[in-house]
């Protein structure tokens, strides 16, 4: 194992035999436990039963495609999931996050990038768990940032962990305005500040599992063109009236 790291479990899910292995030598350098699989089916069984921290995901898989994966393991309390594909167009990629991936990795791609995509998403997933006690709420919306769970309406909310730490990020800031820039550097890392349509995606879906009315939201409300704000804006502090005289001291 990496001197200094801790390894992470992490499903490869690759059908390119070659790719596969060096793939898996990069990822085991760094002191990671590598599952793999080669089909759709295998994936989702290895999903289910080998307990993964992170799926790495071809879409285009033998048996059951990447975009099946993707689909059944959406909806669950289910581990990071980065898509590497050669499918490098920008709808696919829409569409990967739109249906629940973190992170998405066009090939041909070079093993530091992977290992650094990696990184950051364990990041996103362990920074998830460890929260400090607190509870913060507006309308039927509970985030608890000590037992990382969301509540609608008293029945809980099953959140990935990227959906979960871009809600913590606005709910720590309650009534506030998070600017897009401190968003994605937050969530995903400074390497994202181009990337707004990882915050669109990412705040739709969040609106479709939290809002009553997701085209009228009031959990998570867009600000202009700055950014994202949980819940109403914060109350301004209360002013002394003007009186044309300063006031004592």
């Amino acid at each position: 194992m990496a001197a200094g790291r801790a390894g992470a479990r992490i499903l490869l899910v690759e059908d390119d035999r070659a790719l596969r292995g060096l793939v898996a030598s990069a990822l085991e350098a760094e002191g990671h436990e590598i599952l793999l699989a080669g089909d759709g089916l295998t994936a989702l069984e290895q999903a289910r039963g080998g307990a993964p921290d992170v799926v790495l995901l071809d879409l285009g898989l033998p048996v059951a495609d990447g975009w099946h994966v993707l689909r059944e393991l959406g909806g669950r309390r289910v581990p990071s999931v980065v898509v590497i594909s050669a499918r490098g167009d920008e709808r696919d990629k829409v569409k990967a996050l739109d249906m629940g991936a973190d992170d998405y990795l066009a090939k041909p791609f070079g093993a530091d990038e992977l290992l650094a995509r990696v990184r950051a998403v364990l990041r996103r997933s362990r920074s998830a768990r460890a929260e400090a006690p607190q509870r913060v709420a507006t309308g039927a919306v509970v985030v608890d940032l000590s037992t990382r769970t969301v509540v609608r309406h008293g029945q809980e909310v099953i959140l990935s962990p990227t959906e979960y730490l871009l809600l913590a990020e606005l709910a720590r800031r309650a009534g506030a305005t998070v600017d897009h820039l401190t968003l994605l550097a937050s969530v995903w890392g400074p390497g994202y500040g181009s990337e707004r349509n990882y915050l669109r995606t990412f705040v739709a879906r969040l609106r479709a599992k939290l809002e009553d009315d997701p085209a009228q939201p009031g959990v998570i409300v867009t600000v202009g063109r700055l950014g994202y704000r949980f819940g109403p804006a914060a109350a301004a502090p209360d002013r002394a009236p003007e009186t044309g005289r300063s006031r004592p001291g």
